[in-house]
């Protein structure tokens, strides 16, 4: 990708897997986690920033997302190339902001909109790994304002947290100094939040 001026403009990629349960006819993902009659669910996603200074300029910190919603039990496999990703995005709490996780698939043949978001809430630093680690999912029929089908979590484990940093990659075809450059950009803009959000105990 170029900018206005013709250069290679800098990205960032890297990817995400999370497992967990959900369950149909629930509506509250933490319910639906809990519930005996919940059905396993495996999320793998890849996060593609285009434009790092974009991205890091926009307010609500989206980029796109793809990857595949993995259900056996309601047939397998469902990949998306139509999902969006957003890092401490702003919510209406004064003291919490979302990692959004969104993708449309589709399942025998509907549509269907997975949801799912990570709480980045003020807290002291024991919060910082459940809350960074959690996503709160619910299934839509149809798009995201759809009715929910189904909800659950899914988890980041440790094991797949080193993989997602072995993963990140700089994209763009910019040289190995601005690849560094970007790195250290994209870490510093990460760690920058958590350390707002938990530590200095102020939204990022």
């Amino acid at each position: 990708m170029s900018g206005p001026s013709g250069r290679p403009v800098a990205g960032i990629r890297f990817g995400e897997t999370m497992t967990g349960q959900l369950t149909p006819g629930e509506t509250d993902p933490r319910s639906g986690y809990r519930n005996p009659g919940a059905f396993g669910a495996v999320v793998r996603g890849t996060i593609h920033i285009e434009d790092l200074g974009a991205f890091l300029d926009d307010p609500r910190h989206e980029a796109r997302l793809s990857g595949e919603v993995d259900i056996p039990s309601l047939g397998g496999r469902f990949e998306s190339d139509s999902g969006r990703f957003g890092l401490f995005t702003p919510t209406e709490q004064a003291r919490m902001t979302h990692m959004v996780y969104e993708l449309g698939v589709d399942i025998d043949g509907v549509r269907h909109w997975f949801r799912g978001h990570k709480e980045i809430r003020v807290a002291g630093p024991w919060r910082l790994w459940p809350a960074t680690t959690t996503l709160l999912v619910t299934l839509h029929e149809g798009d995201r304002e759809g009715p929910v089908v189904a909800a659950g979590m899914l988890r980041l484990r440790l094991t797949a947290f080193t993989a997602l940093l072995g993963s990140l990659t700089v994209t763009g075809g910019v040289s190995m100094w601005r690849r560094w450059a970007a790195a250290g950009r994209f870490s510093a803009f990460f760690a920058g939040g958590l350390i707002s959000t938990y530590l200095l105990r102020r939204r990022a």
